[in-house]
């Protein structure tokens, strides 16, 4: 009987053993990739020109860097699109490999993703309604601190963080997607919105009977993906086909078609 059972105890260590050789273990979601050959991204779609869900399809400048990554493992990129916010939780609770949104690299993120080398630098701006006396003659974002004006955000993005730090005196309002934050200027709703200085200039070009924009001091801002804090040959890999997408000219390709063409003057 006590043989029985050492055979036994035996058998469920080796079957144990199986099982733990078959998954790839927590922090190593790069062979789950390559065994899959499916990438999974999230991103929080409306940031133009960074991701955008179209009829066509997603398009933007992370769009086509996470397009080329998937290329570059030999696998199939199946995009997820999460509201801002969400995004690090959804992260963390593997719903994705990783994070591609144009996502500010910070301290306070950093204890909770691990960052890729940056990919893209940016700043903050804001936009206003053209002909409004009032912003003609703000000279800094400062003067926006001040019980009289409504700015707006979208929510969980630096710009939310840097308003509701130096602006605390303006009535903040937060909004989830990008349409509504435009209707919301357009009609008078808010005053200003706050975002990211590229985000401003296309915005503002596609509405140019409309919007105006003025950059703030804040113009070192640095773009990176996430990956879960244990993912290190996954940030590994990533950093090498960041290397090689910049080297190998494509960088300056995509950044032309999502960048240039859409502010250039036609």
């Amino acid at each position: 009987m006590k043989i029985l059972n050492i055979i036994k105890l035996k058998l469920i260590l080796v079957l144990n053993l199986i099982s733990l050789s078959s998954f790839p273990q927590e922090g190593n979601s790069l062979e789950k990739i390559k065994n899959t050959k499916v990438i999974k991204v999230c991103t929080a779609g409306g940031f133009i020109p960074f991701s955008v869900n179209t009829k066509e399809g997603w398009v933007g400048f992370d769009i086509d860097m996470v397009k080329g990554y998937a290329e570059y493992l030999n696998a199939k990129l199946e995009v997820i699109d999460y509201h801002f916010d969400g995004i690090i939780p959804a992260l963390n609770t593997k719903k994705c490999d990783l994070i591609a949104s144009g996502m500010t690299i910070t301290a306070d993120r950093k204890k909770s993703v691990l960052f890729s080398e940056p990919y893209f630098k940016d700043g903050l701006s804001y936009l206003y309604r053209k002909n409004n006396v009032k912003f003609e003659k703000i000279k800094d974002i400062s003067m926006l601190n001040d019980e009289q004006y409504k700015i707006g955000v979208r929510v969980g993005y630096t710009s939310d963080f840097y308003v509701t730090k130096n602006l605390s005196k303006a009535k903040i309002l937060k909004f989830n997607e990008t349409a509504d934050i435009i209707n919301a200027l357009r009609n008078n709703k808010i005053d200003a919105i706050v975002t990211d200085t590229n985000n401003t200039k296309i915005l503002q070009k596609k509405f140019n009977d409309i919007f105006e924009y003025k950059n703030t001091n804040v113009q070192n801002e640095y773009f990176g993906v996430a990956v879960r804090l244990k993912d290190d040959e996954l940030l590994h890999s990533f950093n090498d086909y960041l290397n090689f997408w910049k080297k190998s000219g494509q960088y300056e390709k995509d950044y032309e078609k999502n960048f240039i063409s859409l502010t250039k003057n036609k």
